[in-house]
């Protein structure tokens, strides 16, 4: 199969496959070609055709090799000893940087196609906390958020939650907008099909996904997106 425009082919999925089977430095080094022109650099190629059409609109993200997460997995607290990760992902955030600690899109290709996800991601409580204060301070706000992500085929995922109201919101339990505050993230996720690798459309797939979440991103982040 020819390569498709941002170099992903099924030598690709190929790779990802045999490292799941092969998990080992030695396999890993010994496949490192494959990975550099197959993985590594068609993946930071649709990192950075991103970035340039994000610039100047609603979800001036950016990303590229600086945002890209390591292969290798830190195995000290782990009981899976497997040295790498089987997927490569990476951050597009407002700064550049992976230690951004506002709304960011998280992109993953691995063998079986693939992963978008933004928003705030497993925030620490004191971050939480006065998205939930906006929650009920403007509902309508939010629920316009809401709404908007709707219509771009969007919405919250909601599968973790704490089960009972949080700490200080007890007495809004039956509040209209109960199960987001109940939220211990603000994230929308999607799948990024090998399909779309394929046929050259994942850079479309990712822009599309970043603008379509852009009011969930000015929420978690009001920072001025243009200017």
């Amino acid at each position: 199969m020819s390569a498709s425009g941002n170099g992903v082919t099924e030598t690709t999925f190929r790779w990802f496959t045999d490292l799941q089977e092969n998990n080992s430095a030695e396999w890993f080094h010994a496949n490192r070609t494959t990975f550099d022109e197959y993985v590594a650099e068609p993946f930071e190629d649709l990192l950075e055709e991103v970035t340039a059409r994000l610039a100047g609109t609603d979800a001036p993200l950016r990303g590229g090799a600086a945002t890209t997460f390591r292969m290798n997995r830190d195995v000290r607290f782990s009981a899976d000893k497997s040295p790498y990760s089987t997927s490569r992902s990476a951050l597009l955030t407002r700064s550049g940087t992976k230690s951004e600690s506002g709304g960011l899109v998280y992109v993953q290709l691995g063998g079986d196609g693939g992963l978008l996800a933004g928003g705030l991601y497993k925030p620490p409580t004191s971050r939480l906390d006065p998205l939930r204060q906006s929650m009920l301070e403007d509902p309508d706000g939010f629920s316009a958020v809401v709404d908007a992500l709707a219509a771009n085929g969007h919405e919250l995922d909601r599968s973790d939650a704490v089960k009972t109201m949080p700490r200080g919101y007890t007495e809004h339990a039956d509040h209209p907008l109960a199960a987001y505050l109940r939220l211990k993230q603000l994230v929308v996720m999607e799948p990024l099909p090998k399909a779309a690798w394929l046929d050259d459309t994942a850079a479309d797939r990712v822009v599309d996904f970043a603008l379509g979440i852009a009011p969930l991103l000015r929420f978690v982040d009001p920072v001025p997106a243009r200017g």
